[in-house]
This record gives structure tokens, C-alpha cells and sequence, in this order.
């Protein structure tokens, strides 16, 4: 199935489990006398609910998911659900309160100084997220503190919505009703737990050891790890890891690594890091002999036997360690078809691998195209940064009929995207990956159809709730 389809029946799947609960309530006998606007802000806040409750589980690291969908599409689907689960949520007291105003008493902390002060948390917690979510590099956030309270900030607004409409009860009277909205919250609890539970667990029986570390370019080291002993973990050339240096893998720092070494021999993994964060800039100094904890495989950016003419991989800066992974499995499996490599890097020192590179086209069918934004006077080959023509020039004449890998910085992506598609590549023949949450900025006709395809359940969720209140 390719994966547009597979995106399709992701979204079908979606709205049914957000809305089936939805129309769950209305079995047995129920008051609909309240009118029109009141039931159409119930319906807004039980909707809203079951999105906060799903957004857990498109980032609780089921490697299936990021491997079938794109972890692009599942991090952009993450971050445009959650504002249309934000808007539906501010909505449901917004409406209310507009219909009648006795519904003030939930927020008046002399009424009920308990609910007033949980519901209250939800209605600051809420903006917070977003906020921080959307902004998080302005506001100069380290990201595994975000990302610790960005969990514990959701998990706390989703048990509170389930104690007020269990409390609140006029359409779970039912005791099955509340288990079903009950189970929704467990398995949206669930999944953050075996983000930071039960996955940590199964990595510390588990356990790497560095085995070398060592230079390849400017700013730019080499970690090899090996499991102390037991199993390796197997993975797709292309895809990463989440990598623990520590004692324990209950760390809250974790950092996406992709792998540069064959999937043809996973018993060593080598990952290509670059200093550019907070721990990054201290990369190298990680002990050779330390533990580190391996948490994967994640991510699309692989090879599928789709029948295509040949591959271009186009890789920018440390956008070379996948796809130095997928010309080593190339190789290792004596993969006869053309490969065509664009390398852009800001200077000569900063290229790594280029020694590689050299002896990989003696084992390959592989054209090696270097370029460099700032090189010295001697240099011969294409200057950057990388740009339409050059693309033209250097790409395969019948581009449509290759397969394109893409990874580097996200100007570069979205030009190099934009540049092959207009030339007639399919999406089904494009793989790229950023890595970041914020990669639902991207531009891109996959991301902006993401996008589309999120207003568009955002209208059908707001339809339904009017549906539930006629």
C-alpha cells in the first residue's frame, strides 16, 4: 500500500475512534431537552477530549507508526490535531456559558472550590501547551524540559476532563459509558507511561557500550556502540534512534541519532553526530566504555522495493549519516542500481565521510556530486547552496522514475522537495524526514496537505458536534 493510502486510512481511523464515543452516549434513555447550544457545546468538549487523549498515542514511539506513515506526517498530524483539539476544548465552556450564564458556577471557586480550581488549570494549562509548543525556540526552552512537561501538562488536563464528565454524568449515567470514556483516558495515560516506563525497562536489560568515538569533520564525531551483550537491534538503512548517554535510561535527555552503519550488520551501530545543541557540543567527550541506551528503530526515511529506475539521495551537512546508511546496506547487499549522491556543505572541513564516499563508487554503481558553499580557490567541482539549476543539471534526465532520499537542513529540504516535484517526482518516490516537531512548518505539498487534511477533520468535528445536538 503506498503511503498516501496508508495516510488516508490513518485519518479514517482517527475519525472514527475521536467520534464513535461521541455518538456512544446517546444509548439508553438521555435528557436532549437543554436545547440546541448547550448540547452542541457538550459535544464540542467531548470531542476535543477524545483528540487530547489520541495526541499521546501519535507520539508514544510505536516504531510502526513513524515507519508506515513518515515521521514528518506524524509529528506535523501531532501538532496541527492537537490546535484543533485546544480550539474545541476553549470552545465547549465558550458555548456554554453563552447559552446560559448558570454555568458560570463550574468556574466560581466559592460554588465548588474543587472543580472551580481543576477546571480553571485546564483553561491555563491549555494556552500553555500551545504556546509553549509553538514557540518553544523563542522562548529559549530546552527541549527534554518541554517535553517533560509538555506530557505531564497533557496527562493532568485529560485526567481532569474525564473526573468532570464522569462527575458532571448526565449522558454517562451508565456505568459502561464511564468505562468507555475511562478507558480512553487509561490508554491515552497508557501510552505516556510506556513512553517513560516501560520502554526505559526493556532498554536497561538491554544495555550499549560505546566502543569508540572518534572525529570525522569539523564539529562533527563519530559514536560506535555495541550491545554489552544479548541481541543487537535490527533497523532499516535510513532510519534513527532515540539515544541514551547515562546510567539509566530513565534520563529525561534522549536525542534522536540517525545511523550511518549497514542494516546488513546490526551488531554495531554507528551514529554521525554534529555539535549543535546543548549536549551535542559535548559529544565528543562522551567515555569510550560508557553504557548508552538504544531506543528504536524510528522513521521512513528507507529504501522500499518499489521498482524505481535508480536512487538520488540528496543530503545536506550531518544529512549524510542515513544516507551514508542506505549506500553501505546498498553495497553490502550488491545492489546493482544507479545511485546519484548531491553532498552540499558550507565548507570542505565540515564534509564528512568524503574518503568513504570515494570508495563506496568502486563497490556501487554511484556519482558523487560535492557541493560546497564556501570552497577554496582550487575547487573544481558545484559551488552552493543548492538551487533549481543546479538540480536540473546534475539530477538524472528521467528523475520521476528514481527514488529521492532527502535529508539536511529544513531551506534546503523544502527547495530540493519543491524543485523534484515540480519536475515530476511523485510523493510516493520522495523521502524526507526533519526530526522536529516544528516540521509542521514545512511547506512542502505533503505537509501542506497534512495541513488540509486537519482543517478538513476540524470542519467534520465541529459538523458532528452540531449533528449530536439537533
Amino acid at each position: 500500500m503506498a503511503r498516501h493510502q496508508r495516510l488516508r486510512l490513518a485519518v479514517l481511523t482517527y475519525a472514527v475512534v475521536v467520534l464513535t464515543p461521541l455518538f456512544v452516549v446517546l444509548i439508553g434513555p438521555v435528557d436532549r431537552d437543554r436545547g440546541f447550544w448547550i448540547e452542541f457545546g457538550v459535544a464540542l468538549g467531548f470531542i476535543g477530549l477524545a483528540m487530547l487523549g489520541l495526541q499521546s498515542v501519535l507520539t508514544a514511539r510505536f516504531g510502526g507508526f513513524s515507519a508506515s506513515l513518515g515521521q514528518d506526517a506524524l509529528l506535523q498530524f501531532h501538532r496541527q490535531a492537537g490546535i484543533v483539539a485546544f480550539v474545541l476544548v476553549l470552545a465547549h465552556p465558550v458555548v456554554l456559558l453563552a447559552a446560559n450564564s448558570s454555568y458560570w458556577a463550574y468556574l466560581d471557586l466559592r460554588d465548588n472550590f474543587l472543580r472551580a480550581a481543576f477546571l480553571i488549570i485546564v483553561l491555563v494549562a491549555l494556552p500553555v501547551i500551545i504556546i509553549t509548543s509553538l514557540w518553544r525556540d523563542r522562548l529559549r526552552i530546552p527541549y527534554e524540559w518541554w517535553r517533560l512537561g509538555h506530557g505531564a501538562l497533557a496527562v493532568l488536563i485529560v485526567l481532569i476532563g474525564l473526573v468532570h464528565i464522569t462527575r458532571v454524568r448526565h449522558y454517562l449515567e451508565s456505568g459502561w459509558k464511564q468505562a468507555l470514556w475511562i478507558g480512553i483516558g487509561a490508554a491515552a495515560i497508557g501510552c505516556v507511561l510506556y513512553v517513560r516506563v516501560v520502554t526505559p525497562l526493556r532498554q536497561r536489560r538491554d544495555p550499549y557500550v560505546v566502543t569508540s568515538v572518534e572525529p570525522l569533520a569539523d564539529r562533527t564525531w563519530s559514536i560506535t556502540l555495541e550491545p554489552e551483550e544479548g541481541q543487537p537491534t535490527s533497523f532499516a538503512a535510513g532510519q534513527f534512534h532515540f539515544v541514551t548517554f547515562d546510567r539509566t535510561p530513565f534520563s529525561i535527555e534522549q536525542h534522536p541519532f540517525s545511523v550511518a552503519s549497514t542494516a546488513a550488520e546490526p551488531n554495531q551501530i554507528e551514529f554521525a553526530v554534529k555539535e549543535l545543541g546543548d549536549f551535542t557540543s559535548t559529544i565528543g567527550e562522551v567515555p569510550v566504555g560508557s553504557r548508552a541506551f538504544v531506543q528504536g528503530p524510528h522513521g521512513s526515511l528507507q529504501l522500499p522495493d518499489d521498482g524505481a529506475r535508480g536512487v538520488v539521495l540528496v543530503a545536506g551537512g550531518i544529512g549524510i549519516t542515513p544516507v551514508l546508511s542506505i549506500l553501505r546496506t546498498l553495497r553490502d547487499r550488491r545492489d546493482e542500481r544507479p545511485v546519484v549522491l548531491v553532498y552540499a556543505n558550507r565548507t570542505i572541513g565540515e564534509a564528512a565521510y568524503r574518503d568513504e564516499l570515494r570508495r563506496l563508487a568502486d563497490g556501487l554503481d554511484l556519482t558523487v556530486v560535492e557541493v560546497i558553499d564556501d570552497p577554496p580557490p582550487d575547487w573544481n567541482g558545484e559551488r552552493g547552496p543548492i538551487n533549481r539549476s543546479m538540480l536540473e543539471r546534475v539530477l538524472p534526465p528521467d528523475p520521476a522514475r528514481w527514488h529521492h532520499v532527502i535529508c539536511g537542513p529544513s531551506p534546503m529540504m523544502e527547495l530540493v522537495e519543491r524543485t523534484i516535484e515540480e519536475l515530476g517526482v511523485p510523493l510516493d518516490r520522495i523521502e524526507s524526514e526533519r526530526f522536529d516537531i516544528g516540521a509542521a512548518g514545512a511547506i512542502g505539498r505533503r505537509a501542506t496537505s497534512i495541513r488540509r487534511t486537519v482543517l478538513g477533520l476540524g470542519v467534520l468535528m465541529v459538523a458532528a458536534a452540531a449533528l449530536f445536538a439537533i
